[in-house]
């Protein structure tokens, strides 16, 4: 035979009470110990987590261009492409003509040519788009770029 347990409420008996039997305020309010909600005092008490890139900064900064307005191009580097020549040569994508290796980067995905780096090899390129410098160091080795209009 069980006994029963006479016992008060708890509702009854921490009325009046303010944790009721919790610790501190914040400890049962279902959302944990959190220092508050959204950008709750992100220069104050988050101070650390905004300077390390955690947080968001506070306030708006800057302007954003619209998609429509903007031009996406896929660039790449003289040095990258130098590198890449073996790999292109045996996937056809490159043709080898006399000294000079022909490259239509169209093909590849990219639409302009950039000037880092250094190159060796004479290249003949066709690309839409390339900087100045781009066109003086593969001049420079030897090759010449052809320009899309």
């Amino acid at each position: 035979m069980l006994m029963t347990v006479r016992k008060r409420k708890k509702v009854r008996r921490e009325r009046g009470y303010r944790t009721h039997g919790w610790g501190i305020v914040r400890t049962h309010r279902g959302s944990g110990m959190r220092g508050g909600v959204g950008k709750a005092a992100p220069m104050s008490h988050h101070w650390i987590q905004t300077i390390k890139g955690l947080r968001p900064p506070v306030g708006k900064k800057g302007f954003v261009r619209p998609s429509a307005v903007t031009e996406k191009t896929h660039q790449i580097n003289i040095s990258h492409l130098e590198a890449m020549i073996p790999s292109l040569l045996n996937e056809g994508l490159a043709v080898k003509k006399g000294e000079k290796f022909e490259i239509k980067l169209e093909e590849l995905g990219y639409t302009k040519l950039l000037a880092q780096g250094n190159i060796t090899l004479p290249m003949s390129i066709t690309v839409n788009k390339a900087s100045e410098k781009a066109i003086a160091k593969i001049k420079k080795a030897g090759g010449k770029v052809n320009l899309i209009e």
